[in-house]
């Protein structure tokens, strides 16, 4: 099948669309890196809490507390760490993260994996 020829004009008119698109992600990397960076670092902050809520040190101070312990509970305007709700939602919404991040990163891959499936295929040809 035979194409059209190529138009100059719609054709500068393409490549610089895709040359802005190519320039946001340019620009757009250094973000995303920082990104997974600070998902590493909410990784290691969600494990501590996870010891101290699983492993037993939240209900020995939560136990305390009820028995009369005398400490200050006010924060800077989060809920505290012995609501029991405020780490429970907290580790809800790591794994609701968790799994959006997953499924973008399939998404990708999948339809690279698509793209190399049609470009080597003969009937793609």
């Amino acid at each position: 099948m035979k194409q059209a020829p190529i138009d100059p004009a719609s054709a500068q008119a393409r490549i610089d669309a895709i040359q802005k698109r190519y320039r946001e992600w340019t620009q757009l990397v250094p973000k995303l890196e920082a990104a997974q960076q600070d998902w590493q670092r909410g990784i290691e902050i969600m494990r501590e809490l996870a010891h101290f809520y699983f492993e037993g040190e939240y209900m020995r101070y939560h136990e305390a507390i009820e028995n009369g312990l005398d400490v200050n509970l006010h924060t800077g305007g989060e809920y505290s760490v012995m609501s029991e709700d405020a780490l429970w939602n907290a580790f809800h919404e790591q794994h609701s993260l968790a799994w959006q991040r997953l499924r973008s990163a399939i998404a990708v891959l999948d339809s690279d994996a698509q793209a190399s499936c049609q470009t080597a295929s003969p009937q793609a040809q």
